[in-house]
Order: structure tokens, then sequence, then C-alpha cells
């Protein structure tokens, strides 16, 4: 019994200080997301860096605060996740401020439904998961939020 007592207590010396080492571990993902305007209200935003939907919808928000200046709204999903319009080759969703045809709105941050809709703040609340987020808006020009 002692001894049986003794290998347990060795093994959970042994393995308890890399279980709490492995529980603070924190990853640090850098995106950079390019964004396209589509006309004075739409805009494209591209997939790239192994970004998805929680990341888009933080793109998006960024984008629709800092480039479009709106502040309350919304954000509506007008063209769902599929080939881009604006680079060929990749993947993007266009995103609208103004309303459309069959809003809705979820708890999930899909974008493979158009009219999903978001509120502005709700699309930059989600990007308090992703501090290195940058979206790429012209040659030279990064913003993050």
């Amino acid at each position: 019994m002692t001894k049986r007592f003794s290998a347990l207590a060795l093994a959970l010396l042994v393995t308890a200080p890399s279980l709490a080492t492995a529980q603070s571990i924190t990853i640090r993902q850098n995106f950079v997301l390019p964004v396209a305007p589509i006309d004075a209200d739409s805009f494209e935003v591209v997939e790239a860096d192994g970004a998805g939907n929680s990341q888009m919808w933080c793109a998006a928000g960024i984008y629709a605060r800092k480039v479009l200046g709106v502040q309350r709204g919304d954000i509506y999903v007008e063209t769902p996740r599929g080939p881009s319009q604006t680079m060929p080759g990749r993947k993007g969703v266009v995103f609208t401020t103004s309303p459309v045809d069959g809003a809705f709105s979820t708890v999930s941050l899909s974008t493979r439904r158009a009219g999903l809709t978001r509120s502005v703040g709700h699309a930059n609340a989600v990007c308090s998961q992703f501090r290195d987020l940058r979206i790429r808006t012209g040659p030279n020009t990064l913003l993050r939020r």
C-alpha cells in the first residue's frame, strides 16, 4: 500500500508542473486581411493567413468603423464566402452597411449565408480575441483596431 501511494505521489509530482505549464501557453497569431471597397457601402474581406469567420467579422468591423466612419449600425453579409470579386483565385466575403433583403441575426459568426447581420460594435468586440489582427486597405496601408 505504501509503495503504491509513493508511486502515485511521485507520478503526480512529475506531471503536475508540465500540466500547469500547458495551461498557460498562449498562442499568438498575426492576421493581415486584405479589404477592398466594392462601392460606397460595400467592401470585400479576403481570406488570408488562415483566418476564419471570426477574423473576417473583426476585419469587417475595423473597416466599417475606421474607413467608412460607421460607429453605430449594422454590417451585413451581402455575398457569402466564395470566390473573391477583387482578388482572383482567393476566397472572400462581401459585407455592406446597407440593409439587405432577408437580413437575420444568429449567435453564429458564419460568413456562408447572405443577410447575416452583426452590429458594428459586436463585430469590433470580436476583435478582442485577436490583438494582432490588421487589415490592409492598400499597398502601404495597415489598420488595426
